[in-house]
């Protein structure tokens, strides 16, 4: 594609900040794509990557950055218009796609920036000129917050998309110091308030001292200057690397903004391993996973508590620098540029389609406003896993009534096509094109429903996992019912003999058939459960990968076997009540399978004890090191769903899916990003996890 971005500030501009990155970085990656791109920018501009064009001053921009386009570059596929409060209103004076990058809506900027007359003319631009010139065309937010200020002051919500920042994930540049140091990085600007952290300074020094160093330059800093006590240093502009060293050695980021779009600079200490402390404000609350990744204040004495207890507290401080780096994880600028292309061609297409005179509103949205998770790289809620063989005619109907169900959660929907002759993974992929997280597996030959689920939860991203069965016989209205199960069980059971469940359709063969099987069940595994086969069951993500990677049955006993290992490691289970009705031409012959299924029972306790195995990482670390410190370690360092637990002298971290060399290579990066642990790839055996020898690993790992 030929791409346009129009900008108020390039790079170069001595007042760029966080919307001047994200535009750069996103100019850059789509160049090394291949894309044609073109920015032009408000001066002073720098060279680029990419051509830049300076398109004049402050206001005369908007005026020559039209005509620029216009004359230069008329061509162009897309014209990504970023309005820093007001927009360059293109689509009254361009014809070809463009949409609307909104950073943050300004809101109460307008007066800190710019005397009544014109601050009131911005204010107009922005909350009614604009969301009306744009009706026809896509917005991009970088968060839900600025998604949520648009939506007030006008913009329909199906309109909008998100785009969020990346950030570069690297190990720390420094070691944190040994006294105390908190950091403010950013211009200053009035909107980012650092006016208002220089009194709270003073209580907190003459509680725990240290330093304060301010980074960054801009209009405030002499009046700053003039109001900072003592512990206060301030270092002007830095180069990156300085930033990057003074990031890592940091105790805290403390972040006083009024308002950001989304606080890039809080996700770059996140990756450099420091929380941050900010005051809860629109941007600052999409970017600070609260009390996991730093702590949002309320206000000013709110941030003075919380300040001084953290200061005092290195153990929650190493807390937080763990779940910080954790959620830096979840981030990076290819997620970004992936995700803003596909916008563009979203705006592109839409653009085509209007033009032959369609109704916007008639087309389906192709991504819904609300689904944070994805769109900031992060897991899902829920991972739903249907197995499908030869499914083509009972998909159509319950594939929508399913993404129906899931558009009520953060999920992702995989569809498992286990060798069908039927065009089933086909199919499933046309009537998943609207879902936000489609996601399609072909397994190349039948292996059996067991299998196949395995496979989807092999590829599953969410924090919890549900497998549910192609035709629906469970009503999709339980999901909720099992992921509020799951936030105090490791795993729950659809159960139809439980008080409350009603089931229709069910022969009376079938149900006698099925208690027998169920008796057997239990006798043979030890598991008091009432209901084996119900194909409706949840977990969590972790408890899930390590069941489903030890079990070995592909077949439709997979449920016995599964079930009987979470009984065996020590997982929490819980039985639901369900809404259940036979379906007919189900690939289940009661009286013809059931033989097969009693004898896969006792088979699967004998597999247990074969070589199967897990793949592992093993970590230990010298003098001053508490085990729990070094999973925590591990945590921070193995971003996903997985099992770390404290073990011996370190800790050890189970694998599920993961080959020896992929292993091997883990723990050679692990080893490069934290040289003080040992680290090691390991294969953890069934045969020991499941004996006599294994209690301790077992109650180890269903704790965690």
């Amino acid at each position: 594609m030929k791409v346009v971005f129009l900008a108020w500030r390039d790079l170069a501009n001595p007042l760029a900040g966080g919307s001047e990155v994200l535009i750069d970085r996103l100019a850059a990656g789509l160049t090394e794509r291949g894309h044609d791109v073109t920015l032009v920018a408000g001066g002073p501009v720098g060279e680029r990557p990419y051509r830049v064009i300076d398109a004049g001053g402050r206001f005369g921009q908007y005026l020559r950055a039209p005509a620029i386009v216009e004359r230069q570059l008329r061509d162009t596929d897309l014209v990504v218009d970023v309005a820093n409060g007001m927009s360059y209103l293109t689509p009254l004076w361009h014809r070809r796609p463009s949409v609307c990058f909104v950073n943050h809506v300004h809101t109460e900027q307008w007066r800190l920036w710019f005397k009544p007359p014109l601050a009131a003319v911005g204010r107009t631009i922005e909350r009614s000129v604009t969301p009306r010139v744009y009706r026809h065309r896509l917005f991009i937010a970088v968060s839900p917050s600025t998604a949520e200020a648009l939506e007030g002051i006008g913009v329909d919500p199906n309109q909008i998309r998100i785009v969020p920042n990346g950030v570069d994930l690297a190990p720390p540049a420094a070691p944190k110091s040994a006294e105390p140091l908190f950091l403010t990085l950013g211009r200053l600007v009035p909107h980012k308030r650092v006016d208002t952290l220089l009194p709270i300074w003073d209580r907190v020094r003459a509680e725990v001292g240290g330093r304060l160093v301010i980074v960054g330059d801009g209009p405030e800093e002499a009046r700053l200057r003039a109001m900072a006590g003592p512990g206060v240093e301030f270092t002007g502009h830095v180069s990156e690397e300085e930033k990057q060293r003074l990031l890592a050695q940091a105790w805290l980021l403390i972040h006083p903004s009024m308002l950001e779009g989304w606080g890039l600079v809080i996700t770059e200490a996140a990756a450099a391993g420091t929380p941050s402390l900010a005051f809860d404000a629109p941007g600052v609350r999409d970017s600070i996973a609260n009390g996991e990744s730093g702590v949002l204040a309320t206000d000013e004495d709110d941030l003075t508590k919380h300040w001084i207890d953290l200061a005092s507290d290195w153990r929650r401080r190493s807390e937080l620098a763990i779940g910080a780096r954790r959620r830096a994880t979840q981030f990076s600028w290819d997620a970004t540029i992936d995700r803003f292309l596909e916008v563009a061609d979203e705006a592109t297409a839409r653009r085509r389609v209007a033009s032959r005179g369609a109704p916007l509103a008639a087309r389906p949205s192709a991504v819904p406003l609300r689904a944070p998770a994805v769109l900031f790289g992060a897991a899902p809620e829920v991972s739903i896993v249907v197995p499908a063989y030869n499914e083509a005619e009972r998909l159509p109907r319950s594939l929508p009534l399913l993404l129906d169900a899931a558009r009520r959660f953060d999920s992702e929907i995989i569809v498992v096509d286990d060798g069908s002759t039927d065009g089933t993974a086909d199919l499933a992929t046309r009537l998943l094109a609207d879902a936000l997280r489609p996601s399609v597996l072909r397994l190349p030959e039948n292996r059996g429903k067991g299998a196949a689920v395995r496979a989807g939860v092999a590829r599953a991203t969410g924090r919890n996992i549900v497998f549910m069965d192609a035709d629906l016989a469970t009503d999709v209205g339980h999901i909720g019912d099992v992921l509020d199960a799951l936030n105090t069980a490791h795993v729950a059971v659809g159960n139809r003999a439980a008080p409350g469940s009603v089931i229709t359709g069910a022969t009376q063969s079938r149900r006698v058939i099925g208690r027998l099987f169920n008796e057997w069940a239990r006798a043979v595994t030890g598991t008091d459960l009432a209901d084996f086969q119900c194909g409706f069951k949840g977990f969590r993500a972790p408890v899930a990968k390590i069941l489903f990677d030890l079990s070995q049955v592909d077949g439709f006993a997979f449920d016995v076997d599964v079930l009987a290992l979470a009984h065996r490691i020590g997982y929490r289970t819980v039985e639901l009540p369900v809404r259940w009705h036979a379906v007919e031409g189900g690939h289940v012959r009661p009286v013809r399978d059931a033989p097969g299924m009693a004898l896969s029972v006792v088979q699967s306790r004998l597999r247990w004890a074969n070589h199967h195995s897990v793949a592992a990482i093993r970590a230990a670390a010298g003098r001053g090191w508490e085990r729990e410190d070094v999973a925590a370690a591990l945590t921070a360092l193995l971003p996903g769903p997985g099992t770390i637990i404290p073990w011996r002298q370190g800790a050890m971290a189970l694998l599920p899916f993961v080959n020896d060399p992929d292993a091997a290579r883990t723990a050679v990066r692990l080893q490069l990003e934290q040289p003080e642990l040992e680290v090691q790839s390991a294969r953890l055996a069934a045969r020991h996890l499941l004996s006599s020898t294994g209690r301790d690993l077992r109650s180890a790992i269903a704790a965690a």
